[in-house]
């Protein structure tokens, strides 16, 4: 199992579908290079139709590779529902369903999701019995399963530890890589560094900018979507990074505003485009920013809010632009 971390808005997610892209195309350096595999992706947190799928487009994947594997409840009435969050007690009927589809690689997006409610996300012995499953599965697929987790504002720069949740994330993962933004860039580029490698050296750190794509939708219109580009090697890593913020070497105060938009804008887009207030903070919380620095910078990032209708509260939702047509963005 591998992990892909860092703060939100860092572009970890977008790395992880540039990955996909290279594994579906068959351009991937490597044993894999010259032959494509299929890909499945879990997105708990996102809508496939209207973000995962843009972005998979924007990396130039073969995204009929490209698989997004749901489970199914059945309720004593017969009505079922379908979601995106896989529980670990599915892993023998997903394993199955993978080999046959011959999937290669599995994205979890982001890993805690696999841990289910009522789980303890800081007990270790909880998340080691919902994340072994997983890495069992990387060996029957005779694959790579790749989670993407957050990382907290904590720590001394060790990115393996600083990772939100129990220590046991980073204990059971065989691989991780930090990704993060580079406050020192005059150009705006970001570094993504190799954290932890159980089989070899730790000495894989690159340089990598967001830069954005027009998307092309069935229905003819264009949206922008950030691609992950490699821009070449970086004499830091994101650990040196993260140090250097803890150590009052940049002013880390300032990322606040732009991770706001990124993780407000995120869960909007994957609940359809607006969501009651009480969960978008729920969201923002997880990722370690405060009510009122949320509250704050709401109508600047062109939130809207209106009261709910038919009960008490407040939904919040995303200002569209009606000429771009960028958001919502249907990918079927």
């Amino acid at each position: 199992m591998t992990l892909f971390a860092g703060r939100p808005g860092a572009g970890k997610s977008t790395a992880a579908r540039w990955f996909a892209a290279q594994v579906t195309n068959g351009t991937l350096p490597g044993e894999w290079c010259g032959t494509p595999h299929n890909v499945a992706y879990i997105a708990a947190e996102e809508s496939p139709k209207y973000s995962v799928k843009p972005s998979l487009r924007a990396a130039g994947a073969d995204v009929a590779r490209v698989f997004f594997p749901e489970a199914v409840t059945v309720a004593e009435d017969g009505e079922t529902t379908s979601y995106h969050r896989v529980p670990s007690s599915a892993m023998s009927t997903l394993a199955s369903e993978l080999r046959a589809a011959d999937v290669r690689l599995v994205i979890v997006d982001p890993l805690m999701s696999v841990l289910g409610d009522g789980v303890d996300a800081h007990r270790s012995n909880e998340v080691r019995e919902h994340l072994t499953p997983w890495m069992n599965l990387a060996e029957q697929i005779d694959g790579v399963v790749l989670g993407i987790v957050h990382l907290n504002k904590s720590g001394n720069g060790d990115v393996v530890a600083g990772i939100n949740g129990s220590s046991a994330f980073g204990e059971l993962a065989r691989a991780a890589f930090g990704f993060s933004k580079d406050p020192g860039s005059a150009d705006g580029d970001r570094v993504m560094s190799q954290e932890k490698n159980s089989l070899g050296a730790e000495d894989l750190a690159l340089t990598y900018r967001l830069a954005p794509v027009p998307v092309t939708t069935a229905s003819g219109r264009t949206a922008e979507m950030p691609r992950f580009e490699i821009v070449g090697t970086s004499d830091r890593t994101v650990g040196d990074i993260l140090r250097c913020k803890n150590q009052g070497g940049y002013d880390s105060d300032g990322d606040d505003g732009d991770e706001v938009r990124m993780v407000v804008l995120d869960y909007l887009e994957s609940q359809g485009g607006e969501a009651p207030a009480g969960d978008v903070l729920k969201a923002t919380r997880a990722a370690g920013l405060s009510d009122q620095t949320v509250k704050n910078r709401r109508k600047q990032i062109g939130v809207q809010t209106r009261r709910a209708t038919g009960g008490p509260g407040f939904v919040w939702s995303l200002g569209l632009d009606p000429d771009t047509g960028s958001f919502p963005v249907e990918h079927p």
